[in-house]
């Protein structure tokens, strides 16, 4: 081990170099330690970027698969309106709503018509409301079951009148 020494003594330009040779593997042993450890930090990156991109992916496809069923159900609902308000009865209820617009628009054009009116309105109202609730309503669907709505929407009455026979 002096011999070591004393060689190094001779030659200092060698004693420097293996110190700096010493010093470059510990470095070099370091960098190597810390890039694996780097390695395997992005292996990780990589695995949780992957099963992100899958959950995404997926919730991708599920929204499009929705988005899609949606639509369909939307058509489906576009069709069956359409098909709707081709059914019997349709005109009658547009009808309605027709006359419910002329009463409006008598109301606002028409001074005498109104108060008259809005008081007929307020009477029906009230009678229909007693015959919904109350006493006369259970009497009428325990005893009068037979006013039900008719089976065959082309027989439908919108007015309910007896006739009157000839005496």
């Amino acid at each position: 081990m002096m011999e070591v020494l004393d060689f190094f003594k001779q030659h200092p330009f060698l004693f420097g170099l293996v110190i700096g040779l010493m010093v470059a593997i510990g470095i070099w042993i370091k960098g190597l330690l810390k890039a694996r450890g780097l390695n395997k930090e992005i292996t990780k990156l990589k695995e949780s970027l992957y099963t992100k991109m899958q959950i995404d992916t997926k919730g991708h496809m599920t929204r499009e698969n929705e988005l899609e069923q949606l639509r369909k159900h939307n058509e489906n609902l576009r069709v069956s309106m359409k098909s709707l308000l081709q059914k019997p009865g349709r005109a009658e209820i547009r009808q309605l709503h027709v006359y419910d617009l002329a009463i409006h628009t008598m109301l606002a054009k028409a001074p005498g018509f109104a108060p008259t009116w809005e008081m007929v309105l307020k009477e029906a109202e009230e009678e229909i409301r007693h015959t919904e609730s109350g006493l006369s309503a259970f009497v009428r669907k325990v005893f009068i079951p037979g006013k039900s709505l008719p089976k065959d929407t082309t027989e439908v009455n919108l007015i309910d009148y007896e006739e009157k026979k000839d005496e």
